[in-house]
């Protein structure tokens, strides 16, 4: 039997959680919650290499599938914990996740049942999956999202871990990428309810021309509207905000990355420095996922309080899918500005 990973109590995972709820923590609780934490997160590795490597061999005959997975930012998880007063750090079905990108909504189907149906596939369904692309959120996210209790004869003190997969379409792609830049641009969480109304406005516009594109629901309130009436609008809001212009003109390139870096598989550590306009790549082998997790929380506390720096660490099967999969970290929405102008053109 392999050796077994140390798994904090759930107990002190949850008391972990609270403290990052609590005002006027002590620096020695705040040390406890933040190293128990990163242990706590640092688990979900195992069962998201466990995941990838399962849906590669479920995702084949598919055009183009990418498949990366990553493991849940810490400012993302402790304000999850504050916006979500009642959820326990241990119940939290999002700290490990794999995002799945596909060409249309059917192979997004298909590989959706393909996983759920599988006989050899021995990992718990949590039901109902989130369908955000039969009912999008209020926002215009579309998505689908189904969870996973781990389990695993090899490593039973695993099991039960939340694994989250997130399969969408290039095209629901691009408008998320979209929306998580201009986000880091403005220094607003549009996807937690923060920012401009005009901001939310336009990409909830732009969310059901995409769907009307790939012939599915749009949101409730813009149901009524047609095409047209969604086109002029739009164009109303990108002359008056110039949005397109302003996720252009941050546009990072990252040829010198791809270029300058050979390693493909394992782990790299991301961050973004939108002040200075860069981003940089650090890779760690499959053998170094130990000192990866150190690194990262340790890059995380000493960032902070910046919020000019983002951070996450991901396993893809390149540095180029990695671009793909994740082009918010290098403010990459080319695809969501051509294919809006497109369907504007179009009318």
């Amino acid at each position: 039997m392999p050796e077994p990973y140390s798994v904090p109590s759930r107990n002190s995972v949850r008391k972990a959680g609270d403290i990052f709820r609590k005002e006027g923590a002590t620096p020695e609780e705040l040390n406890f919650a933040i190293n128990t934490l990163s242990q706590w997160r640092g688990l979900h590795s195992y069962p998201l290499n466990v995941f990838q490597t399962s849906l590669r061999k479920m995702a084949d005959g598919l055009e183009a599938p990418i498949i990366a997975q990553r493991l849940k930012r810490m400012p993302s998880i402790t304000e999850k914990l504050i916006r979500f007063p009642t959820m326990s750090l241990e119940r939290m079905q999002d700290i490990g996740g794999i995002r799945i990108i596909l060409k249309r909504v059917s192979d997004v189907k298909n590989l959706h049942n393909r996983f759920r149906s599988a006989t050899r596939w021995k990992h718990k369904l949590v039901l109902p999956p989130h369908d955000y692309i039969e009912a999008p959120k209020k926002d215009g996210y579309r998505s689908l999202h189904q969870v996973f209790k781990f389990e695993s004869r090899a490593h039973p003190e695993l099991n039960g871990l939340f694994i989250e997969l997130q399969l969408r379409t290039r095209l629901q792609h691009a408008w998320a990428t979209a929306v998580e830049t201009l986000g880091i641009i403005e220094k607003s969480s549009f996807k937690t309810g923060e920012g401009s109304d005009d901001f939310k406005r336009f990409f909830k516009l732009s969310s059901a021309l995409f769907a009307i594109e790939e012939k599915q629901p749009v949101l409730d309130e813009l149901k009524d509207f047609t095409r047209k009436e969604l086109i002029g609008e739009i164009i109303q809001y990108e002359e008056r905000l110039q949005i397109s212009t302003k996720l252009r003109g941050l546009a990072l390139s990252a040829k010198h990355i791809e270029s300058s870096s050979s390693n493909a598989g394992g782990y790299h550590l991301m961050q973004l420095d939108v002040a200075n306009n860069r981003i940089s790549l650090i890779h760690f082998s499959k053998k170094q996922l130990d000192i990866a997790e150190q690194f990262y929380k340790n890059q995380e506390q000493g960032t902070k309080n910046n919020p000019n720096i983002s951070l996450v660490l991901i396993s893809a099967g390149s540095v180029k899918e990695i671009k793909k999969a994740y082009p918010n970290y290098f403010l990459d929405t080319e695809s969501f500005i051509k294919t809006l102008q497109q369907i504007c053109a179009e009318g």
